[in-house]
């Protein structure tokens, strides 16, 4: 699984998992579902609609018929896309049911015109027109190509994710992380815990703390170093302890260890 180092505006180094290909593709089958079940239901009702209202020769209620027709049904199965990607932050309903989103690069979340740059790059509401009129070989080509590019892309972008400078994510990691991944795992035989109320948070609440060591230690800089410092300080006052320790880090690592052993 790939993985893209995002800074927060604190300039705090996050890694998030990027979306697979595989999943890209899941999410646009989906919504080609959606999109032309949507275009066929509302064509059917649209033209139900009109052939009980309209009269021979009044060409007044066709030129009608088509403006509503644009309105009702081909704006919103054309645009559906990029509208539902800016009204919903980056996600599509095919792209929730997967759990991705598209993001900027820099993890801010993308304007309209990202979500259109994206849209015009890989219509795919034009690739089902064409479909539908024998285009299948460019359609066939053309899926290819961007199954290609993002396949060798380091951040599995695709034309449009460069040309609007975005990457698609997933929301919630891969991989659901256990207490079992801490960085050091003490045996109850050998150890004696400082801390015996630790066991009043939970395995998430320990890798957030495992997590945040692991960033201190990667990244020595003074925005890491206050992030330990507040949850050092927030854990010393859940403990009820009289004043936090001095050795933020050093502290940390104990609550982890004493979690551990109390726990397993």
């Amino acid at each position: 699984m790939r993985t893209l180092q995002l800074r927060t505006e604190h300039n705090v180094p996050i890694d998030v998992e990027l979306a697979s290909v595989g999943q890209r593709i899941v999410a646009v089958l989906l919504d080609v579902i959606i999109m032309v079940a949507y275009f066929i239901i509302m064509t059917l009702i649209m033209g139900a609609i009109f052939t009980s209202a309209f009269r021979i020769g009044d060409w007044e209620s066709l030129d009608l018929w088509v403006i509503f027709f644009m309105i009702v049904v081909y704006l919103p199965f054309v645009l559906y896309t990029p509208l539902m990607e800016y009204l919903t932050k980056g996600q599509t309903v095919g792209k929730m049911a997967v759990g991705v989103r598209v993001t900027k690069t820099n993890g801010e979340n993308a304007k309209f015109r990202d979500y259109f740059t994206r849209w015009i790059f890989r219509p795919i509401e034009f690739y089902i027109i064409l479909f539908a009129s024998g285009g299948i070989l460019l359609l066939i080509a053309s899926a290819f190509f961007d199954i290609l590019i993002a396949s060798v892309s380091l951040k599995n972008q695709r034309i449009g994710d460069f040309m609007a400078n975005t990457v698609v994510t997933r929301k919630r990691p891969s991989r659901s992380f256990s207490i079992q991944d801490v960085l050091s795992i003490k045996s109850d035989q050998n150890y004696t815990p400082t801390y015996s109320n630790v066991t009043m948070y939970t395995d998430d609440d320990m890798m957030f703390v495992k997590n945040t060591i692991s960033r201190v230690e990667k990244y020595r800089n003074e925005q890491t170093k206050k992030l330990a410092i507040a949850l050092a300080e927030k854990i010393a006052k859940d403990l009820q302890l009289t004043e936090p320790p001095k050795k933020k880090l050093k502290f940390l690592k104990t609550v982890l260890n004493d979690y551990v052993v109390l726990t397993r």
